[in-house]
């Protein structure tokens, strides 16, 4: 294809490539989860080396993840016809496209500038659809949204590129900007962070910072977090819609307590 895109992101702005490569491929099956056409369009054009990230081809769990996830915030919008949503992290991914979105919900995808520079060139803004260049820990973004609707923060992938002490005041302070609503995140185990750290480090040189093993851990953050729902990502139920290799590889990896919950899927209410 002729005019691709160049783009020149390293660390863990690199590391958005990983998870649109997966959705694209899924977009390719016979059994696609996602249907994420999109995501194969976006990919056909950029001029960027996807070969680096053979070795995630496999990793299933991240289209099951944004599944599971588009699930909550479709149920989400359901029960609040004036809702905010605000993607902390988007990278490239096309989930304003996946979602039912109605006209009165507001929605906010937040990542880095050289990010949305980019985002900018297969996305265009509307009344109810805006992106945000920006850190999600200089937190100056907060001021954007607006206050008095029930807000939903999603974070897919990107809180363990977070320093922890940064993830504790991400949640506080959104905790304390908004009167009520709930932020749906995946989190890795300690296991996992140490399990992932190499490979990630080597390709994109993007460094995991945050992990928890117990998940009641979260509560502690702020006493007016409260957890609805999580879901080990092995065991998801959309890892039955997987081809028959996946379920079986997946089936064997939940029975190992190292693997067991690497990832999990939450859910929390403030």
């Amino acid at each position: 294809m002729e005019n691709k895109l160049n783009p020149e992101l390293t660390k863990e702005k690199e590391t958005l490539f990983i998870t649109l490569r997966c959705k694209a491929l899924d977009s390719q099956l016979k059994k696609s989860l996602l249907n994420d056409k999109k995501a194969y369009e976006i990919l056909q054009s950029l001029n960027y080396d996807f070969n680096k990230h053979k070795s995630f081809d496999n990793d299933i769990g991240l289209v099951v993840r944004a599944k599971q996830m588009d699930e909550w915030i479709n149920g989400y919008i359901a029960k609040n016809d004036n809702a905010v949503i605000v993607y902390l992290g988007c990278g490239l991914d096309t989930r304003i496209n996946r979602i039912n979105l109605k006209n009165t919900i507001k929605w906010f995808d937040l990542d880095f500038p050289e990010v949305i520079n980019i985002r900018k060139q297969f996305f265009n803004e509307a009344p109810n659809y805006k992106m945000i260049a920006s850190s999600i820990t200089e937190f100056s973004w907060l001021e954007i949204i607006p206050k008095k609707r029930p807000v939903l923060i999603v974070a897919e992938g990107v809180l363990e590129y977070i320093e922890s002490e940064k993830v504790i005041e991400l949640f506080n302070r959104i905790v304390k900007t908004f009167s009520h609503g709930e932020i749906i995140f995946d989190v890795l185990s300690l296991n996992a962070v140490k399990f992932g750290e190499k490979d990630l480090s080597g390709k994109t040189g993007a460094q995991i910072h945050w992990g928890i093993n117990n998940s009641e851990e979260i509560s502690k953050y702020n006493i007016n977090l409260k957890k609805i729902s999580e879901v080990i990502l092995f065991r998801s139920k959309y890892m039955k819609y997987l081809q028959l290799k996946y379920r079986m590889l997946y089936g064997l990896i939940t029975i190992i307590p190292f693997f067991k919950k690497m990832i999990r899927i939450m859910k929390y209410e403030f």
